[in-house]
């Protein structure tokens, strides 16, 4: 019999299976209808994001309050259902109307599945297992993110829209039931479900999360760490686009993107050999800095492009690793009554930021320029470097 562990990993991995055939079968539908499709698909993602931001911060409470697993099985099945129900839409106009409710119910769903998967992992697995069970969950998600597109292709060119949505369901359905196959008993706090369930109850739940992660100094400066490098990292995600201008090959994006999930797949493998500790975590974030200066080598110094990719690789390699023991830290140190509301802060101030480093690139009109990559590369390694001397001198016991 599969064990609690692999059980929630496979849920897991066919959920993500099931977003991005669901966000890439959605997103080529609504870009084939000529002009509209332009501005409503602008609708679809923008409404997504604006749902996240403000629903983030509540899902960290239910998952403080609620039985995780409950939660996770709740948003599988209504995902599911969703699914089902938009595959026997016929007319187009109400399918485009559909799809962008459809999304911002299934960001209202992924704002409290989110903190409850991060929260209910360490009930399920010994804190011991889980950097090898992130490394794990990681390489499955990039073979995902690199073949679902491909796969998302051939369904939604064979079969077309309803076919591809109803797949979709069948992935959320599936992820249902190996949720369902746990045989663990959930976590129910301290009379967490016997608080009322009002604004005022909700409101200070979050406060008293947001006290908590400033009393726990080295878990504030994790979530600060990781809000300060998502601005960089921003830059980044804006400069890569314009990687065939810089690099001066038609296929420079594609490749660097290629190459990046094949970094990550390495990553999740040479994670397990890593010490988890906030030391090994910073320098690991401090040789992706340098990773992405690499990436500035070819088009500086005229050298061949392949010296560029290579930094894209090994950028991919080292933030992979920073983020599974990032991750894997928090699930150590923060306690399990805190645990969905820390995660949900996570998010919220990473989504926060990362327009400041985008909106950065858009004014300054010489952003587009492989000095940007020295530019961001060396933020992110000074950073990680000042954020080692910190914990060295403030967190002197710290693992």
């Amino acid at each position: 019999m599969l064990s609690n562990g692999v059980k929630l990993m496979a849920s897991r991995a066919i959920n993500k299976l099931g977003d991005v055939l669901y966000d890439y079968g959605n997103s080529s539908w609504i870009a084939s209808m000529g002009i509209l499709g332009q501005r409503m698909l602008g609708v679809y993602q923008i409404a997504e994001l604006l749902v996240s931001i403000c629903l983030n911060p509540f899902g960290g409470v239910l998952a403080d309050r609620f039985k995780r697993r409950k939660i996770l099985l709740w948003t599988d099945g209504l995902c599911a259902l969703l699914c089902f129900s938009l595959s026997f839409i016929t007319d187009k106009k109400l399918m485009l109307y559909g799809l962008i409710l459809a999304n911002m119910l299934l960001a209202i769903s992924n704002a409290f599945s989110s903190p409850a998967y991060r929260a209910y992992t360490p009930e399920v697995l010994d804190k011991k297992e889980l950097v090898s069970y992130n490394a794990n969950l990681e390489s499955i998600v990039q073979v995902i993110k690199v073949s679902s597109p491909i796969l998302g292709l051939v369904i939604y060119q064979q079969l077309g829209i309803r076919p591809t949505l109803f797949i979709d369901g069948l992935t959320f359905l599936l992820s249902f039931f190996f949720l369902y196959q746990i045989k663990h008993e959930d976590y129910a706090g301290v009379d967490r479900e016997h608080k009322p369930l009002n604004t005022k109850s909700i409101l200070k739940d979050i406060w008293e999360g947001l006290r908590y992660i400033m009393a726990e100094k080295e878990i504030f400066f994790l979530l600060l760490m990781a809000a300060l490098v998502n601005i960089f990292l921003a830059m980044l995600t804006y400069l890569l686009p314009f990687a065939p201008r810089l690099f001066g090959q038609a296929g420079a994006y594609a490749t660097i993107l290629s190459l990046s999930a094949l970094g990550a797949i390495l990553g999740a493998s040479l994670a397990k050999k890593v010490p988890n500790t906030m030391i090994a975590l910073l320098w690991m974030l401090g040789l992706s800095g340098l990773g992405i200066i690499v990436m500035a080598l070819s088009p500086l110094l005229h050298l061949p492009v392949y010296a560029s990719y290579s930094g894209a690789l090994l950028y991919s390699l080292f933030e992979t690793i920073f983020n599974i023991h990032f991750f894997s830290q928090v699930q150590q140190r923060v306690a399990n009554e805190y645990m969905g509301r820390v995660f949900s802060t996570i998010y919220t101030i990473a989504i926060l930021l990362m327009p400041l480093g985008t909106l950065s690139m858009t004014i300054i009109k010489e952003s587009v320029s492989a000095y940007s990559f020295i530019f961001v590369g060396f933020a992110v390694f000074i950073l990680a470097m000042v954020g080692l001397v910190y914990v060295k001198l403030t967190f002197k016991h710290s693992k």
